[in-house]
């Protein structure tokens, strides 16, 4: 409205009704010279009248003349408008707006404020989130779900689900929930090429708006590769168990019949008892060592280690087994190779990656132990020339209780190199293996020069 327009309305009326004064006193007079005075009278009064009305309208008519231009600005989506013009007719029309507005900027920052939270909570989740709408299409999704189904999210937002999921099951999940809001409904389902398991959860949303329901997609590999490692272990340690039991158990039978009175069979089923419980005995010193680790309840105590000192010591305390196996350990280090490390714990990494490769090397094979100075790490490798290891295996060999098909035949419960693992990660090291098939087998693992693992409960920091 503009400013001047409400006062030249009071000022107009004012004149109309001057006017009808005006008229009544001249039709009442009929033209005499008291009429005229008195028209006179009456054109000075219409004239008042004018003025007067314009003035008392003029500041009402500009503060509402602020009040609409400041309520269209609002309209365009500027908040915080104010009108500061008022006067004593409009002083609570100019209130009423005023607090209009400040409460209607609370209410927009406020929302803004919690889809601010949301996003932030949708980004952080580890699970695939997809909000939709009643018609099927995106209408927000997080990184992790952007990234199982190999889209942008910005291309995906406002676009049909099953464009961006690709997978009818998932579709008709989500079109059940939209058609049927009430509980959520659940599914478990094998999901693009590598089949990757996911339970998904599809949750309706009363009263969300253009948001009708929420997909959760929760992925269970890491759960099923837990429980394989669980059946590993139950069926692994069983059998570690059962076989020295069994053959314990058959000599205490047989000397229990007799055995005891042949003085040369029972010094001999003695000896194979002892055998058996030091294998016993052994198996649950690697469980609880192996929980200790794991627990980080090691206290390593780092010194100064000659890495090709090292590698030889391992090859001494393994050189009788291997030499009954009729394996050659061949020694060849970096001159000089000096680093930081708990000594004991270091050895029996050496030890146990010397001993997996005499478990599957052939007679008359060859097993080659180095030690390389890769700068800021020592790199310690033991190489076989057996059978090698299929691909498949080569992800889980550092798996506690793991055997593949190709080991299932040799000794131990399969915590040898999970131990190698563990004792190298607490000393800020890494570990791998390559191999492939019919070319033997590689073990490497590269720790830093100087020790940053845990000594005494603390973390002692790197260079």
């Amino acid at each position: 409205m503009r400013p001047h327009r409400l006062a030249l309305r009071g000022a107009l009326a004012g004149a109309a009704v001057a006017v009808v004064g005006l008229v009544a006193g001249l039709l009442a007079e009929r033209g005499d010279e008291r009429g005229l005075a008195l028209a006179g009278i009456v054109l000075g009064v219409a004239g008042l009248g004018v003025l007067a009305g314009y003035l008392a309208l003029r500041n009402p008519s500009r503060t509402v003349a602020a009040v609409s231009e400041a309520a269209d600005r609002l309209a365009a989506g500027e908040l915080g408008q104010r009108v500061a013009m008022r006067s004593r007719a409009t002083g609570d029309l100019t209130d009423a707006f005023n607090s209009m507005s400040g409460r209607l900027q609370d209410l927009v920052e406020g929302g803004a404020a919690e889809r601010a939270r949301l996003e932030a909570v949708f980004d952080a989740a580890t699970d695939a989130m997809i909000a939709i709408s009643g018609e099927g299409l995106v209408r927000l999704l997080n990184p992790a779900a952007a990234s199982l189904f190999a889209v942008e999210r910005e291309a995906a937002m406002g676009r049909p689900f099953i464009e961006s999921a690709r997978d009818y099951e998932l579709d008709a999940l989500v079109r059940r929930a939209i058609g049927s809001p009430g509980d959520s409904d659940t599914m478990v389902i094998t999901f693009g090429p590598r089949r990757a398991p996911l339970r998904a959860v599809a949750v309706p949303i009363a009263g969300g708006g253009d948001w009708a329901v929420l997909l959760v997609l929760n992925d269970l590999t890491e759960v099923q590769r837990v429980d394989q490692v669980r059946r590993d272990f139950l069926s692994n340690v069983s059998h570690e168990l059962r076989t020295p039991l069994a053959s314990i158990r058959a000599m205490v039978e047989t000397l229990e019949d007799g055995g005891l009175d042949d003085r040369r069979d029972a010094e001999e089923f003695l000896t194979r008892i002892h055998q058996q419980v030091d294998r016993l005995t052994a198996l649950v010193n690697e469980l609880l060592d192996l929980s200790r680790i794991e627990s980080g309840a090691v206290d390593l105590r780092p010194e100064e280690i000659d890495a090709g000192a090292l590698i030889a010591e391992a090859a001494s305390l393994l050189g009788p087994r291997a030499e009954s196996e009729g394996v050659s350990i061949v020694c060849a280090p970096d001159p000089g190779l000096l680093m930081e490390g708990d000594k004991a714990s270091l050895l029996r990494v050496m030890s146990n990656l010397l001993d997996n490769a005499i478990k599957f090397s052939p007679r008359g094979g060859e097993i080659r132990a180095e030690a390389r100075d890769e700068g800021d790490l020592i790199a310690l490798s033991v190489t076989n020339e057996g059978e090698g290891i299929p691909e498949a295996d080569l992800q889980r060999v550092f798996e506690r209780f793991y055997k593949g098909d190709h080991s299932r035949s040799q000794g131990g419960v399969g915590l040898g190199l999970a131990i190698v693992k563990h004792v190298v990660r607490i000393h800020g090291g890494t570990a791998e293996a390559m191999s492939e098939p019919g070319q033997g087998a590689t073990f490497t693992v590269r720790l830093p020069r100087t020790f940053v693992g845990t000594q005494g409960g603390k973390t002692r920091a790197g260079p």
